[in-house]
């Protein structure tokens, strides 16, 4: 059985001294989906900005299905956000032939309404463009220290981790998913649930395959282009591989053009030993089993930039023990991968 150990993970610019902690409260830890929308006046789907406190995704797009009167299937929305936070996200709801419902009259201790449109298309996965972060940091034991790492992390970025929420609670997405791929778990259980939960699934045996590569990378100190690296072009799913390493691909690098990535291992439709790195090709071996298993299930293998950068970046010291810092990252990208490299976190998990 494969495990989640996030703490074994190598840091960019070595662990942290600093000690505190966030999430004492939700308001510690606010999240604001980055998607700009116009209402068309028109169309069967019903956008509704949604603000919500201690409770998560899946529960609020329930909740409005039932005030619909619609199945949840019905429901769309871009990412999943935290629980234990405060956050704005968009959701959309397919009402045909219907008026616009009176969503004011739904009322909810953990959530609120504050805008609705119509427009002629559901809200997809992943259509937003990322989310800005506010986060409250307490019982800071060194403001300075922190200041000085702050300043680290916004001239060379932090390892592009995924964060402890892509396998679930105590890792239980990835050590269901690695039951599954290796058939302890049968094809004809797994059918029995949804396409959303599968894919939640082979997301996270992928993601913990980038994040021991990572690591693995950032141990040997191979964070610059080399020949046989496969580049990935900002803000696209495109990627080529390094044939010379020539000025002008070292410019493009260093300018932000093109960054270096790490695969999500897969395979289908193309052999995925032909998208590999020697040095990639070599530390994958390790996981055999699983990639095997990921093209069987005919997940096809993409790209992920290694190190993040972070976006309208501040930072705010309250007072002798607390900052604010606020952010914005790409989707698919962790704050806690950020507070990673900040500070060893020494908040308590909050009760469920």
């Amino acid at each position: 059985m494969i495990k989640v150990e996030l703490d074994a993970l190598h840091y960019l610019h070595g662990c942290p001294q600093v000690k505190g902690s966030y999430k004492q409260q939700p308001s510690d830890f606010q999240v604001t989906e980055l998607l700009e929308v116009d209402a068309d006046e028109q169309g069967e789907h019903q956008w509704l900005w949604v603000y919500k406190k201690g409770a998560n995704t899946t529960f609020v797009a329930r909740q409005l299905a039932e005030f619909a009167g619609v199945s949840e299937r019905n429901v769309s929305y871009a990412g999943l956000k935290d629980r234990h936070a405060e956050t704005w996200q968009w959701f959309s709801v397919q009402l045909p032939g219907k008026e616009m419902l009176d969503w004011q009259q739904l009322e909810h201790p953990e959530f609120r309404i504050e805008r609705a449109i119509r427009r002629a298309k559901k809200l997809k996965m992943g259509l937003h463009s990322g989310n800005a972060f506010r986060l409250r940091l307490r019982q800071v034991n060194n403001v300075d220290a922190l200041v000085e790492r702050w300043q680290q992390v916004l001239e060379n970025g932090v390892p592009n981790y995924f964060g402890e929420q892509r396998f679930g609670r105590e890792g239980q997405n990835l050590t269901k998913a690695s039951a599954w791929l290796s058939g302890e778990i049968s094809n004809k259980k797994a059918k029995k649930w949804s396409r959303l939960q599968q894919g939640m699934l082979l997301s996270s045996v992928r993601s913990y395959v980038f994040n021991e590569l990572l690591s693995q990378r950032i141990n040997e100190q191979r964070l610059q282009p080399e020949v046989g690296d496969f580049m990935l072009l900002s803000g696209s799913r495109s990627f080529f591989q390094v044939e010379a390493l020539d000025a002008t691909l070292l410019e493009r690098w260093q300018s932000g053009d093109i960054k270096l990535s790490g695969p999500l291992p897969g395979g289908h439709p193309e052999p995925w030993q032909e998208h590999l790195s020697p040095f990639e090709h070599e530390v994958l071996q390790n996981y055999a089993p699983l990639i095997y298993g990921l093209r069987q299930k005919r997940v096809d293998l993409a790209r992920r930039a290694l190190l993040l950068e972070l976006e309208d970046a501040h930072l705010e010291i309250v007072d002798a023990a607390t900052v604010d810092v606020s952010f914005s990252l790409p989707k698919g990208s962790f704050a806690t991968s950020v507070l990673r490299e900040l500070m060893q976190d020494v908040t308590e998990e909050p009760a469920e």
